[in-house]
């Protein structure tokens, strides 16, 4: 099987979809995404369009086999986490 880098441009405004979430009562709330355009690092605030509210981001990272691993940021096209407090 062969999978393609998803593309997008990391030039652009924070474009995400939120496919699934859940709360984690240390970290707050904890979405995975799929970074379409624009970047999210550590102390961004993001703002989902559902609701019009506002967050900070507090981590981000992803999974790798059997660890998670954190990151500086996350890019345009990649598939990953971030964690937020309200």
């Amino acid at each position: 099987m062969i999978y393609h880098h998803l593309d997008g441009d990391e030039n652009l405004e924070l474009k995400c979809l939120i496919f699934d979430s859940f709360y984690d009562n240390y970290k707050g709330a904890i979405a995975y995404v799929r970074v379409v355009d624009g970047k999210v690092k550590v102390g961004d605030e993001i703002k989902l369009m559902a609701t019009g509210k506002v967050f900070n981001v507090t981590e981000v990272g992803y999974f790798e086999p059997g660890s998670y691993v954190q990151a500086n940021e996350l890019l345009s096209g990649e598939v990953r986490i971030y964690c937020c407090k309200y």
